[in-house]
């Protein structure tokens, strides 16, 4: 029987990790039945409530080097842990239960990273000096392996996948309708999902975002709906977009989190979805649901690129008339995402999960 310490930002009601959480740990559950799970969390009880899991806070020193002697495998992952732009403080956290990790000789694979960006000489070396001890790297995107190889990383134990979450079902659109119904939706009608997060210079780009929104409305006859990924603060920044609005007839704004199961299969619902939070994106490219991308952060242009798709503009550019005619495009044409790229994504982050449980058994 093998045991797993999970490394990651889990325990912060970010929809996004938690469905990167999700998607590791019923992977992992699904190859290997027998497999004990250890996760490091913000909130320990939550997390050991949500998933078949023991839970340590993340600062329990004590408790993290006692389930470090004791497990085979460290998985740092996934998500943008090894980065400094949002605080310079988690990147030395991470780096730390690593380098724990590598004292005690345990097996480490950094799973699934989307790296940077990592900014400063010191903070670049350390990150080589102490990923090097990792057994196997493996990142969700070309652009995380260019940043890796410029730190002066090695190709041969790194590989490029896919984001966990790809491992996840697409939503049931039956389930979703009746969620939308509970909200007030009328599902029979186009619904357009914004998914927003809070940004540098947010009060101009709301503003935008509304006008968008409004003429969305007017132009397809369609429903807005708010998707906060975050609680409490992406709703908030809905409620600000929604009060920009001129008519905030047939808007709607999600009101409560949804389990990861939950996110998909109100998204699966939608005719389109204007995302700045990552997962979002993902989730909708899960689903087949036709989206547009607003770039705050590299990964989600690497995303993007990755699939052949197209970032509308950065976030401190937008304008409503750029969302509008990308919009029309998508619409009017197919705007899939590209149907073989995403089988193969999905793929990829499956058998990632199976280069992890190789390491504990090699």
């Amino acid at each position: 029987m093998g045991k797993i310490l999970i490394s990651g930002y889990y325990g912060f009601s970010n929809a996004g990790d938690e469905a990167m959480l999700t998607a590791i740990v019923t992977s992992l559950k699904e190859q290997d039945p027998q497999v004990e799970l250890t996760v490091l969390s913000g909130n320990p009880e939550a997390t050991a409530r949500l998933h078949p899991v023991k839970a340590i806070h993340r600062f329990d020193l004590l408790g993290i080097c006692r389930a470090m002697a004791g497990t085979d495998l460290l998985l740092s992952g996934g998500g943008s842990l090894l980065q400094n732009v949002t605080s310079r403080l988690s990147l030395y956290y991470y780096l730390s239960i690593i380098a724990l990790g590598a004292l005690l000789g345990k097996k480490i694979m950094l799973f699934a990273q989307g790296i940077g960006p990592i900014r400063g000489n010191f903070s670049r070396w350390l990150t080589r000096l102490v990923c090097q001890k990792a057994d196997l790297i493996t990142v969700r995107d070309d652009g995380s392996l260019d940043d890796l190889k410029a730190m002066g990383f090695g190709p041969e134990k790194i590989r490029v996948t896919s984001d966990a979450v790809f491992s996840l079902p697409e939503g049931r659109k039956k389930e979703g309708t009746q969620l939308l119904e509970k909200l007030g939706v009328d599902p029979s009608r186009p619904l357009v999902g914004f998914a927003l997060r809070h940004w540098k210079g947010e009060e101009r780009f709301s503003r935008e975002f509304a006008k968008a929104a409004d003429a969305l409305k007017r132009q397809y006859q369609a429903q807005i709906l708010f998707l906060p990924l975050q609680f409490p603060a992406d709703a908030e920044l809905s409620a600000q977009v929604e009060k920009a609005m001129e008519d905030n007839r047939d808007v709607f704004i999600l009101d409560q989190k949804c389990s990861t199961q939950g996110y998909q299969d109100l998204i699966c619902n939608l005719h389109l979805l204007v995302g700045m939070r990552l997962h979002a994106l993902v989730f909708a490219a899960i689903n087949d649901v036709p989206f547009m991308a607003i770039s705050y952060d590299p990964k989600v242009d690497r995303f993007v690129d990755g699939m052949k798709g197209t970032v509308v503009d950065t976030i401190g550019r937008i304008t409503s008339e750029e969302l509008v005619a990308m919009a029309d495009r998508l619409w009017q044409a197919d705007g899939r995402q590209g149907r073989e790229r995403i089988r193969a994504l999905r793929e990829e982050a499956r058998a990632n999960i199976g280069r992890a449980l190789e390491l504990i058994h090699r």
